[in-house]
């Protein structure tokens, strides 16, 4: 492998995991509880309250060890 900015052949692959968390905001935590206090079903509303989707996603990147220069494979 070359890099692309100085030509270099010193060059290292290393897998990155970008991580994004989807937080509810504060009008939908207010409607859920809301939500839980008019209904009967509490101990049911509560736990999908606080359940956050977190996602991921695993991609593979070359870095120059001259340069710095990093691009995805």
């Amino acid at each position: 492998m070359i890099c692309p900015k100085c030509g270099s052949t010193n060059i290292t692959v290393q897998a990155v995991t970008d991580i994004k968390t989807k937080h509810r905001g504060c009008l939908a935590w207010f409607g859920w509880i809301l939500l839980a206090i008019c209904t009967v079903g509490l101990i049911i509303i509560i736990p999908l309250i606080t359940n956050s989707k977190t996602h991921s996603k695993t991609h593979s990147e070359a870095i120059c060890q001259d340069c710095g220069c990093r691009w995805v494979l």
